[in-house]
């Protein structure tokens, strides 16, 4: 079997852009964001964070990704990972990673953005993604059709219900659920410190575990950045060589045609809060 190819980076950050450029090649099998799965044995804790990363639940989650897979090759993205290395390395120890990075303003301020726009637990995104599909319309190749059913056992079912319950009141009724990937503790940082320093603070951690990917990946982990993904047509090469996935010269230059400009543009756009985001990343003590 093929190394499985994990795409990890925070959310946010063009995990999906990544997903669409592989998920768009022959021979490749894409599974985006199935929450789900990776959460198997662990609906009773609510952050991403905490996680029991036992033999059995490994062995659960890796035996879903690869049923039926076949001749493809897994590819895989999932932004909530960047928050658990652990778990990732003992359901996947043999896995390449292309760790995505972003502009960090950039990257905190679209997660800010989203969380005042209370996408967290949407209904809508609810219902898409555990019953229709999980992915980006706008990028054909960043779609996957896994739905709740082949995500969870039944043994998780009822853990599934009540964690289900329980960000719903956070969303609802605490007003406390921010966007992207939850740190421990996460909705007494939005409630004591707000929002802004929140995703701060998610960034923070995500380079804690970035570094301990790198330890226990090696080799097998590279770091690309999005916004030379987006506009050096060398970059996407250099992430293709390294997963060792064959392309052509065509096929290279239609995908980056696919690519919105306008949203280009956009995702590097200065906002009048970049000021304070600086601030708090500069002066920003990760409470432990």
């Amino acid at each position: 079997m093929s190394k499985p190819i994990l795409i990890i980076g925070m959310a946010r950050s063009g995990t999906t852009l990544v997903s669409h450029i592989l998920g768009s090649l022959p021979g490749v099998h894409i599974e985006v964001e199935p929450h789900a799965l990776w959460k198997s044995g662990n609906f009773k804790y609510l952050s991403d964070e905490e996680y029991d990363a036992d033999d059995q639940v490994a062995a659960q989650i890796r035996k879903k990704f690869l049923l039926n897979l076949g001749a493809k090759r897994l590819v895989e993205k999932s932004p909530i990972n960047s928050l658990r290395p652990y778990l990732v390395h003992k359901v996947f120890p043999e896995a390449q990673i292309i760790y995505i990075e972003r502009n960090a303003v950039r990257c905190i301020y679209s997660n800010y953005s989203r969380s005042l726009k209370k996408d967290s637990f949407k209904l809508s995104i609810i219902l898409k993604k555990y019953f229709l599909y999980t992915g980006s319309k706008d990028l054909q190749g960043a779609i996957s059709e896994r739905g709740l059913l082949k995500q969870i056992s039944i043994n998780d079912l009822p853990r599934f219900v009540r964690y289900t319950a329980r960000m719903l009141y956070l969303r609802q009724v605490a007003k406390a659920l921010p966007f992207g990937p939850k740190i421990r503790n996460f909705a007494q940082v939005v409630q004591q410190k707000g929002l802004l320093y929140y995703h701060v603070a998610v960034f923070k951690a995500a380079q804690k575990y970035k570094a301990i990917y790198e330890n226990l990946y090696g080799e097998n982990m590279q770091v690309f950045r999005m916004e030379d993904i987006m506009t050096d047509q060398n970059e996407i090469k250099r992430m293709l060589d390294f997963a060792g996935l064959s392309y052509t010269d065509k096929w290279l230059s239609d995908i980056q045609a696919s690519f919105d400009n306008e949203r280009v543009k956009e995702s590097s756009a200065p906002k009048k809060i970049d000021a304070e985001i600086n601030d708090l990343l500069n002066s920003f003590d990760l409470v432990k």
